[in-house]
C-alpha cells in the first residue's frame, strides 16, 4: 500500500525515513531531501517499485544526470553518502552499492576530492575521562537511563581507543567480541559504513569491556542491543545520552579545540575517532613512517582507503 499521492519507491523512502533514529535529527533531514531528488529521478527512468532492486547501474545514472545539471562533486558525494544510509535502512536489498572508490574503477565516474579539513573535532582526555566517570555514576540508577549509561560507558572506550563508529559498536554481536578476544583482532563486518569489511587490533581498553559484557550475553545474543531493540534505537538512545550530558563536561581547552569559523563544535561520538586517528598517526610516525605512510596504515583501519580522509581527522595538525 502506498502514501497516498507517492509512488510505490516514494511511499518506502519515506517509511524507512519515518521510523529511522540512526544519526542526529538534522542529518535525517539532510538525507532524506537528497533521497527525495534520487526518488524522482528513480520514477522518471525507471519506473522502479521496489527499493530493494536499488543497484550501481541506477547510482551511476543518477551522478551522470547531475552532472550534466552541473552539481558539484561536493555536493554529489553527500547525495550518495545519502542514498548509501537510505540503502542501509532498505530491509534484504538485493544489491549492495559500490563505494566511491569503485565506482570510479568500475565506471569510471569521476568525483573530485572534497577539501577535507574543517576543524578539530577531537575530545580532550579530560573530557573522555570525565564523560566515562559521569557515566559510570549515572549506571547505578534503576532501569532504562542506567542501562543506556551503562552502555555509553562501555561504549566509549571502544570508539576512543579502536576508532569504530557508534553504530560499529552498538552492533556488535557477541561472536565477534568472543573474536576479538581470542585473537586480538576485531573484524568489523556488515555493519560498517558502505558495506567495507576491515580488521582493528583489539585495545587493552576495550579487551576488558568485552571480557565483562559477554559474560552477561547468551551465545547469538548482541553486546550493546536491548531487548525488543533495533540498531538504529539503541544507537539513538546513546547519542541522546551524550547530547543531555556534555555539556557538563566540556572543558574550555576542549571548545577552543574544536572552534571552527567562529563556533565551537559540540563533543559526538565521531570525535572520538579523531582522536583515535591523531594517536595513530603519531604511534606511527614515532617508528620513523612520515605522514603519508602513516597515514595510508591509519586509513584502512578507520573504513576508508584515502590518506585525504585522515587530514581531515587530523583537524590542521
Amino acid at each position: 500500500m502506498t502514501t497516498k499521492g507517492l509512488s510505490a519507491i516514494a511511499s518506502q523512502c519515506a517509511k524507512l525515513f519515518k521510523h529511522t533514529r540512526s544519526g542526529s535529527y538534522a542529518t535525517r533531514a539532510r538525507y532524506e531531501s537528497s533521497c527525495k531528488q534520487f526518488i524522482n529521478f528513480l520514477d522518471d527512468k525507471y519506473k522502479m517499485k521496489n527499493l530493494r532492486n536499488l543497484q550501481d547501474k541506477h547510482i551511476v545514472a543518477y551522478i551522470q544526470y547531475r552532472q550534466e545539471l552541473g552539481i558539484s562533486d561536493k555536493t554529489l558525494k553527500g547525495d550518495l553518502g545519502a542514498i548509501r544510509y537510505m540503502h542501509d535502512l532498505v530491509p534484504n536489498a538485493k544489491h549492495e552499492l559500490a563505494t566511491n572508490e569503485n565506482l570510479a574503477k568500475n565506471y569510471d565516474v569521476q568525483l573530485g576530492k572534497t577539501p577535507a579539513v574543517k576543524g578539530d573535532r577531537a575530545w580532550t582526555q579530560k573530557e573522555y575521562e570525565d564523560m566515562r566517570t559521569l557515566a559510570d555514576n549515572l549506571s547505578q540508577q534503576e532501569g532504562y537511563r542506567g542501562l543506556t549509561a551503562k552502555d555509553v560507558k562501555d561504549i566509549l572506550p571502544i570508539c576512543r581507543t579502536m576508532g569504530l563508529r557508534i553504530t560499529e559498536v552498538v552492533a556488535m554481536k557477541r561472536s565477534q567480541a568472543e573474536h576479538a578476544l581470542r585473537t586480538g583482532i576485531y573484524e568489523v563486518k556488515g555493519e560498517a559504513k558502505n558495506g567495507l569489511h576491515r580488521s582493528v587490533r583489539l585495545s587493552n581498553d576495550a579487551r576488558g569491556v568485552l571480557a565483562t559484557r559477554i559474560a552477561e550475553i547468551e551465545r547469538g545474543g548482541l553486546v550493546f542491543i536491548r531487548e525488543g531493540e533495533k540498531v538504529h534505537q539503541a544507537v539513538n538512545r546513546c547519542e541522546k545520552f551524550l547530547e543531555r550530558h556534555r555539556d557538563l563536561i566540556e572543558t574550555f581547552d576542549g571548545q577552543s579545540q574544536r572552534m571552527y569559523e567562529g563556533e565551537s563544535t559540540k563533543l559526538t561520538y565521531h570525535g572520538l575517532r579523531y582522536g583515535y586517528v591523531q594517536d595513530r598517526v603519531a604511534e606511527e610516525m614515532a617508528k620513523g613512517f612520515n605522514f603519508e605512510q602513516a597515514a595510508s596504515i591509519v586509513t584502512k583501519e578507520v573504513g576508508h582507503s584515502r590518506i585525504d580522509v585522515i587530514k581531515t581527522y587530523m583537524g590542521g595538525k
